[in-house]
C-alpha cells in the first residue's frame, strides 16, 4: 500500500509521522505530570484528614494502656490481692465498692466498656470487676487457655492485645472488641490479670468524617481478626479488595502495633477531576495533528515540485526523449538541477548510442542481403565433390573426398545449429580422417558413446575447436604414438538433481603449462593455434544452456591434456 504512493505523500507521511512521535512523546510526559500531581494533591488532602483521626485513636489507646498501668501499680489492689486480708463479708463489700470507683472513673472517658481483674487465687468470688483466672478468655476457641498462658508468660511490663468478635444475644448484631491485657505481680510472683475492653465502636467515631466518594476507611488488624471496616464503602456492605488496582491506598500504622488504618480513594474520581483536562488535551492534540498534516504537506510539495516537473518532462515515449533537442531541466544549483543535468547527458549519449546501432541494423540488413545473393548451395558443392571423387583415380583422393561430403553434408544440417550427439560425432570422426590427411599425422583416435545418449542435441560444432586444439596444439609433431580419445559418459548433478553429459577430448601429447592454459581459456594466447576457438566454445555453452554448464581443462607440461564439456542429459 505504502509503496504505491507518490513520492511527495511518501515524504509527507515520514515527515508527519517523525514530527508527531516527540510531540506525542512530550504530551505523555506533561499528561502524566499534571495526572501525578493530582493525584498527589487528593492523596495528601485525604492523608492529613487521615492521620488526624489516627492520631485520635491513638491517643485513646495511649489513654486505655495509662489506665492499665494505674490499676496495676495501685497499692491498695496489689495489697489485696497479695495478702488476702479482710477476707470478710465486710471487707469483700468494701473492695469492691472500691473496685467500682476505680472502674468508673476508669471508663468515665467511655472510650472503654469494660474493667476486669482475674485474680489467680481459686477462692476468688466472681463478681462485676474480680473474678478467677479461668475465666479469662472464654471468647477464645479454646476457652482462653493459650491467652492465659500467653499473658502469665509475657514480661512485668508488656501488654497482649487482643481483638474478638462476639455473637450478639438474641437479634442483638455481633460486636467487636479490642482487649489490653496485663500481668499484675508482686515480689512472691503473678497476682492476677488485668483486662480493659475497648469497644470498635470508640475507633470508628473518630473517624466519622466525609470521605470522598466510593472512598473506604479500614482497620487491617495484627493482633488476630484480619480486615474490619471503618468508615465508607466498606461498612455499606461493598468491602474492596486490598490488592485492587483500581484504587489508591493510604496508610496509617498505630503506634501501639496493633495494626494499620487503611484508606482506599477510587482512581476513578481522579479521571473524573481531570475529565475537562482530557477533553481540551485531546482537542489540542487533534488540531495540532491537522495543523501538521497540513504544513507537511505543503513542505512535502515545495521540495518535491522540481521531481515532478523533471517526472513529467520525462514522461514520455523513447522516440519523443531521443528526438527532444530540449532536455535541459533548470539551471539552479541544487540537487534535482543536477540530477536534470545527468538526465540530459545521459539521454544524449543514449540518443548517440541509438543512432549508432540505428546505423549498425542497416549495415547488417544489407550484409544478410548480400550474403544470401552470395550464398552457395549445398548441393552444388556435393555435386562437385562427387565429379572431383569419380574423375581421381586415387583411392586416397576419393576417401577424403567421401569424408568431406559426409562431414559438410551434417554441417551444413539445413541451416539448423542442433544436431545429436551422434550426428556430432560422426562429423569428428570424418573430421578427424581430414586432419590426418592434410597434416600428415600419423595417429590413432577413438569414439566412444555411453548407450542412450546417441540422440540427446546439442549445439553443432561445440567440438570442432576442442579436437583441432587436441590435433594442433597436442599431438602435432609426434612421428607417432600419438592419440586422441573422444568419450561420452553420463553424469549426476546433485546440486541441479539432474544428470550431466560429459564429453571427454583426451590426448597423449606436450600438455600445456599453468599459465599458457589460462592464457588460451582467456583467448589472450599469441600461439599460432590461438585461444579464440575455446573462449567461443565457452561463450557459447554459457548463453545457450547456462550456469553451471562449462568447459574444464586438465592438463600438465608432458602428460597431455583432457578437456571436457558439460551439457545437459536432455534437451
Amino acid at each position: 500500500m505504502f509503496g504505491k504512493w507518490k513520492y511527495r505523500h511518501k515524504i509527507a507521511s515520514i515527515i508527519f509521522i517523525f514530527s508527531l512521535i516527540p510531540m506525542l512523546i512530550l504530551g505523555s510526559v506533561l499528561f502524566f505530570n499534571v495526572w501525578n500531581d493530582k493525584v498527589d494533591a487528593i492523596l495528601e488532602k485525604n492523608e492529613a484528614q487521615l492521620a488526624g483521626s489516627v492520631t485520635g485513636v491513638d491517643n485513646m489507646l495511649t489513654s486505655n494502656v495509662d489506665k492499665l498501668l494505674f490499676i496495676n501499680s495501685n497499692f491498695y489492689i496489689n495489697n489485696y490481692l497479695e495478702t488476702k486480708t479482710d477476707q470478710n463479708l465486710v471487707g469483700i463489700i468494701s473492695f469492691n465498692d472500691y473496685l467500682q470507683s476505680v472502674a468508673g472513673a476508669v471508663k468515665a472517658d467511655m472510650s472503654n466498656d469494660s474493667v476486669i481483674i482475674y485474680s489467680l487465687s481459686e477462692d476468688t468470688l466472681n463478681g462485676d470487676y474480680l473474678r478467677r483466672i479461668d475465666s479469662l478468655g472464654n471468647f477464645e476457641p479454646d476457652g482462653g487457655g493459650q491467652l492465659r498462658r500467653d499473658i502469665l508468660a509475657s514480661d512485668t511490663g508488656s501488654i497482649i492485645w487482643r481483638l474478638a468478635t462476639l455473637k450478639g444475644q438474641g437479634s442483638s448484631e455481633n460486636r467487636t472488641f479490642i482487649y489490653l491485657y496485663k500481668k499484675m505481680a508482686s515480689l512472691r510472683g503473678p497476682l492476677a490479670v488485668t483486662e480493659i475492653r475497648v469497644p470498635f465502636s470508640s475507633i470508628q467515631r473518630y473517624f466519622d468524617v466525609e470521605l470522598p466518594e466510593n472512598s473506604s476507611i479500614g482497620f487491617d488488624s495484627s493482633i488476630g481478626g484480619g480486615r474490619f471496616p471503618i468508615a465508607g464503602l466498606e461498612t455499606e456492605g461493598g468491602a474492596i479488595d486490598a490488592g485492587s488496582s483500581r484504587h489508591y491506598e493510604i496508610r496509617n500504622t498505630l503506634k501501639s502495633g496493633i495494626g494499620e488504618i487503611v484508606m482506599k480513594i477510587p482512581r476513578s474520581l481522579v479521571i473524573r477531576e481531570l475529565k475537562s483536562y482530557l477533553i481540551g488535551a485531546a482537542a489540542m492534540l487533534i488540531g495540532v495533528m491537522v495543523i501538521l498534516f497540513v504544513m507537511v504537506e505543503i513542505v512535502s510539495f515545495y521540495l518535491t515540485r522540481k521531481l515532478e516537473v523533471l517526472f513529467r518532462r520525462m514522461n514520455t515515449t523513447v522516440e519523443n526523449l531521443l528526438h527532444n533537442e530540449n532536455l535541459q531541466f533548470s539551471t539552479a544549483d541544487d540537487e534535482f538541477s543536477r540530477m536534470g543535468s545527468v538526465l540530459h547527458e545521459l539521454m544524449v549519449r543514449v540518443r548517440d548510442y541509438y543512432q549508432r546501432i540505428n546505423a549498425y541494423e542497416t549495415e547488417r540488413t544489407v550484409l544478410e542481403t548480400q550474403l544470401l545473393q552470395e550464398r552457395i548451395n549445398p548441393h552444388f558443392l556435393y555435386n562437385t565433390l562427387s565429379t572431383m571423387r569419380w574423375l581421381s583415380g586415387d583411392e586416397r583422393i576419393r576417401g577424403v573426398i567421401d569424408s568431406m561430403v559426409r562431414y559438410y553434408r551434417i554441417a551444413l544440417n539445413k541451416g539448423s545449429s542442433i544436431i545429436t550427439i551422434d550426428q556430432e560425432l560422426e562429423m569428428m570422426n570424418e573430421y578427424l580422417k581430414l586432419q590426418k590427411f592434410a597434416y600428415g599425422i600419423d595417429f590413432e583416435y577413438t569414439i566412444r558413446i555411453q548407450e542412450g545418449l546417441g540422440n540427446t542435441p546439442m549445439l553443432k560444432h561445440l567440438l570442432q575447436p576442442v579436437v583441432e586444439n587436441a590435433v594442433l596444439h597436442g599431438i602435432n609433431g609426434r612421428e607417432t604414438g600419438g592419440s586422441i580419445d573422444i568419450r561420452v559418459e553420463r553424469k549426476p548433478n546433485p546440486e541441479l538433481s539432474s544428470d550431466e553429459v560429459w564429453i571427454r577430448i583426451s590426448d597423449n601429447g606436450d600438455g600445456i603449462d599453468t599459465e599458457k592454459l589460462g592464457s588460451i581459456l582467456r583467448g589472450e594466447s599469441d600461439s599460432m593455434y590461438g585461444g579464440y576457438g575455446m573462449i567461443n566454445t565457452r561463450k557459447r555453452i554459457e548463453v545457450y544452456y547456462g550456469k553451471p554448464y562449462d568447459i574444464d581443462v586438465q592438463s600438465e607440461s608432458g602428460n597431455g591434456t583432457t578437456v571436457t564439456l558439460r551439457i545437459p542429459a536432455s534437451a
